[in-house]
């Protein structure tokens, strides 16, 4: 193990990977869980009436919305430039129809679409509607309008408020975040598993063999020092987004340790068995990129599996990083172990069937030649 630990940190790349599969998906969990959430609105007021104004306020007093007022000839630059995430336009003589019952509509420009413009456009529609049953409830009597209207914005009743922690970004984040650390938790499992064919090609294996060191203790020693490491990784980025970030997983933090070990564990069987079935170093590098990055695609890692169609999502039950992020989904929607049981099961069998099939192929293989 000390042995495979000096190879390891004896090469530059291996503790750049090891690095970056640590910093990159936390830099990526910033980026996406940063900001303050609010969208930013900007507003040219045409009619500059009551209702127009109140209806700018009362975007302003909700904590979704920033109101930025604009002039007219500002909104395409404001909004090309993404200082505003949409504009709205409010027509003239806006107060005027809204009296009439026939109320103009207020012009929203974006470029983001449906994700900055669909909650503007509900609030809007629904403030917009209530005026426009005050109107037809008023009959065309302007009095009665604006004594109905003063009533309605002085709120002649009690609500209730009870705060709930909405946790949707901050899950789908952490998701996303945690598929590319898997990722890079397979590449420096494989690095580690690796080293053996390194060996191999370098002749050290054989000089390691003509001491009285078993097989089973080498082997056995390479797989105990990549579990070390893949459990410090592990652990590492979770208590920073735990205890640093602050972003629990429901109070559920150390089953999704035990979900990303088992998966550690059948990561490193994988690696195993990709380089008992490799002839040469530059032939399990290639195979290693060519099995890792396709079956991330097509387990979740960088995208949600209902994206893909029926077909791919059937062929994913057979990719262990598919069964990782259904488990950590899971408890991010408020499960324990006892939800998540069949996926660590399923991640271990995994783990077992990838061993298996390595220490067959190495008992089978013939005695090793030159490698590349």
């Amino acid at each position: 193990m000390k042995n495979t630990m000096k190879l390891f940190f004896r090469r530059k790349g291996n503790i750049i990977l090891l690095i970056s599969g640590i910093i990159i998906p936390l830099f990526f969990l910033l980026f996406t869980y940063g900001g303050s959430g609010q969208l930013r609105i900007g507003v040219v007021d045409k009619d500059k009436s009551l209702i127009s104004q109140d209806l700018i306020n009362s975007l302003g007093e909700t904590d979704k919305f920033k109101v930025v007022f604009l002039k007219e000839d500002e909104i395409n630059d404001k909004v090309s430039k993404g200082k505003v995430d949409s504009a709205i336009v409010i027509p003239q003589k806006f107060e005027e129809g809204i009296l009439k019952g026939n109320p103009k509509d207020v012009e929203i420009v974006s470029i983001k679409g449906e994700e900055a413009t669909l909650f503007l456009k509900s609030y809007l529609d629904r403030k917009i509607n209530v005026l426009y049953n005050l109107a037809r409830a008023s009959y065309g009597n302007e009095e009665s309008f604006y004594r109905m209207y003063n009533i309605y914005k002085n709120n002649p009743f009690r609500l209730q408020v009870v705060i709930v922690q909405d946790i949707s970004k901050t899950a789908v984040a952490i998701t996303r975040s945690l598929g590319f650390f898997i990722m890079f938790l397979m590449f420096s499992t494989f690095n580690i598993s690796n080293f053996i064919l390194v060996e191999k090609r370098d002749k050290t294996f054989y000089r390691i063999f003509a001491s009285p060191l078993k097989p089973k203790t080498y082997l056995v020693s390479n797989f105990l020092l990549n579990l070390i490491m893949t459990v410090f990784q592990i652990a590492f980025v979770l208590l920073f987004v735990t205890f640093i970030l602050n972003l629990g997983f429901t109070k559920a933090t150390f089953d999704v340790f035990l979900v990303l070990v088992s998966f550690g564990i059948a990561s490193i069987g994988l690696s195993s068995m990709i380089v008992s079935f490799s002839p040469s170093t530059s032939y399990s590098n290639t195979l290693s990129t060519l099995i890792i990055i396709p079956t991330c695609m097509l387990g979740g890692v960088f995208w949600p599996l209902y994206l893909m169609p029926e077909t791919l999502q059937k062929l994913s039950d057979f990719i262990p990083q598919k069964w990782a992020i259904d488990a950590i989904e899971k408890i991010q929607m408020g499960g324990s172990l006892s939800n998540v049981y069949i996926d660590i099961i399923i991640l271990l069998a995994f783990a077992l069937t990838f061993i298996l099939l390595g220490i067959y192929k190495i008992k089978t293989s013939e005695k090793m030649g030159d490698f590349i």
